[in-house]
């Protein structure tokens, strides 16, 4: 039986006849390869558009930090896709490679009195992935919230962790939380 240029087979009568005198095996044939086609699109939209791969981790607790740069430690998985909550390392690994949004957050606390000014930042293998977010919004005297999102392509592998500076303040603590979301698979 021949196939069409994706591979299904398609009936036809045997030469030299004119008549169709397709068979039902071939009709079935048919048949199954195109649902087996489309059972394939179904559960590859299915894996990338309702459920694509993603994590959110955060500090369980408030970390304190003596000043300068803050390398938060993300313990706590609140979701994430098989493999990408690598408490280990304290961070998000991507196990696909594609394109991703990723954001982070935190909630930064200073000693009384002093101005937190802080700045976000995404680590990607331990290198900084963009230039340092704004600073962040001034809740109270002594307390800021800093975020930072960005989309871009990742390898399988990357290991996301949050980064925090401030203006040198002398103490602080921090409440962080990071996400990744799969956009499109390459």
């Amino acid at each position: 039986m021949d196939t069409t240029p994706l591979g299904l087979p398609y009936p036809e009568c045997d030469p030299p006849r004119v008549k169709d005198l397709s068979d039902a095996g071939q009709v079935r044939a048919l048949a199954e390869a195109v649902d087996g086609i489309a059972q394939q699109i179904a559960v590859d939209l299915d894996d990338q558009l309702v459920r694509p791969l993603a994590a959110r981790m955060r500090e369980s607790v408030a970390t304190a930090w003596p000043g300068g740069t803050a390398n938060p430690n993300l313990n706590q998985v609140i979701f994430a896709s098989t493999g990408m909550g690598d408490t280990t390392n304290g961070g998000i690994r991507i196990v696909q490679s594609g394109w991703y949004l990723l954001g982070m957050y935190s909630l930064v606390l200073a000693p009384s009195g002093t101005e937190v000014a802080a700045r976000p930042n995404i680590l990607r293998n331990g290198r900084n992935l963009l230039s340092y977010g704004d600073v962040g919004q001034q809740v109270t005297a002594t307390a800021g919230d800093v975020y930072v999102s960005t989309t871009v392509q990742l390898a399988a592998g990357d290991l996301l962790k949050p980064r925090i500076a401030t203006n040198g303040a002398a103490a602080y603590n921090t409440t962080t939380h990071m996400w990744a979301l799969e956009l499109l698979e390459v």
